[in-house]
């Protein structure tokens, strides 16, 4: 009986041992996004960017980003604001290297909060976030002081989730 538990527990440990090799081999580099930074005071246009944490040479040859469209916001539970109506993503490279998601818009945020769902697909995958914005009043903004960043949920999704 001593011997089957042992040899249990050790196919039990080689089974773990797989699985966590299997998860080391696999491609685990994805987009990452971190910090939004709002640019802009209340009443103007819409200027935000979004810190690119890490992206790889194949994600960047095909990368496509997005505000989300209105059905999504809907989908989502999240309110749709018309300052978005619009609005463009774009990667950009900084002065220092490193690279920043840029949201604009024309239309002058006229609400406090905004909410804006961030759609972001390449080749092999895609990943979706969300960021609530806060939009301080005309004048009463530091200079250059970023914005705390307020992520409410975040969704990602790469080519092994889709492959199931």
């Amino acid at each position: 009986m001593k011997q089957r538990s042992t040899n249990a527990a050790r196919f039990a440990l080689t089974g773990v041992a797989v699985a966590a090799s299997c998860l080391l081999a696999s491609p685990a580099h994805a987009l990452g996004l971190g910090r939004l930074n709002v640019q802009s005071a209340l009443g103007e246009t819409l200027k935000a960017e979004i810190d690119v944490t890490s992206v790889t040479a194949d994600e960047l040859s095909s990368l496509k980003l997005r505000v989300a469209p209105p059905e999504a916001y809907r989908a989502a539970g999240v309110e749709y604001n018309a300052a978005l109506s619009g609005a463009s993503v774009e990667l950009f490279k900084r002065a220092d290297g490193r690279q920043v998601l840029r949201v604009t818009s024309e239309r002058a945020v006229l609400e406090p909060f905004v909410d804006v769902i961030v759609e972001a697909t390449w080749s092999t995958g895609r990943l979706v976030r969300e960021y609530t914005m806060l939009f301080d009043p005309p004048g009463s903004r530091q200079a250059q002081a970023p914005a705390a960043p307020q992520t409410a949920r975040s969704e990602e999704h790469t080519s092994e989730l889709q492959s199931h």
